[in-house]
């Protein structure tokens, strides 16, 4: 960038030079006419060329830049994207894992009464009562492996989600090596 505004102060400096050289007249007079104009024209034409190259150039290293910028924004986007499935996905494993734990000691608390361990009370409301809390713990037991289902389902789906923005990730990282492969050929 710092080259072309070079490039450009010269061509203005050099613009401003050809001005004033046509305003003096003393030099002017001892070249012939058609000499002084053709050599003019030429240097005008040339100037304007070099201008309208200047200006190609500019234009296309600011589409450079705002495409650099867009593709930072979306590599920035991503990136939180990232972080932020990871840490949901970690949480609910997290979850889970507590889930599976307390599935676990119900299911042993579960097989203590499927033992026989309602056939050991003494009297009939005893092991009436011991059968009611069998099946309330059946029914509760149920309930936890569903919920440990549900928090498993969800991070594998994370887990999924997780694998796909990562994916998306890769592609506008690979755009941004692209760019600068680019810009570096030049």
């Amino acid at each position: 960038m710092t080259s072309m505004r070079g490039m450009v102060l010269v061509l203005v400096a050099g613009a401003i030079l050809v001005a004033s050289l046509s305003s003096w007249s003393p030099v002017l007079a001892q070249a012939p006419a058609t000499q002084r104009s053709a050599s003019s024209e030429a240097a005008v034409d040339a100037l304007v060329a070099e201008v309208r190259a200047l200006r190609a150039d500019l234009a296309q290293a600011t589409q450079r830049s705002m495409r650099a910028q867009l593709l930072l924004g979306r590599l920035q986007m991503q990136e939180q994207r990232l972080a932020y499935l990871d840490r949901q996905r970690g949480e609910t494993a997290a979850r889970a894992l507590e889930a599976s734990r307390a599935t676990a000691g119900m299911v042993a608390q579960v097989e203590q009464f499927d033992g026989g361990g309602c056939t050991a009370f003494p009297t009939a409301e005893q092991r009436r009562d011991c059968e009611q809390m069998a099946t309330q713990f059946k029914r509760q037991l149920g309930t936890q492996q569903a919920f440990e289902q549900q928090l498993r389902n969800q991070e594998n789906d994370l887990t999924n989600a997780l694998a796909h923005e990562q994916a998306r990730w890769s592609d506008v990282n690979g755009r941004l090596d692209d760019l600068e492969r680019t810009l570096n050929a030049r």
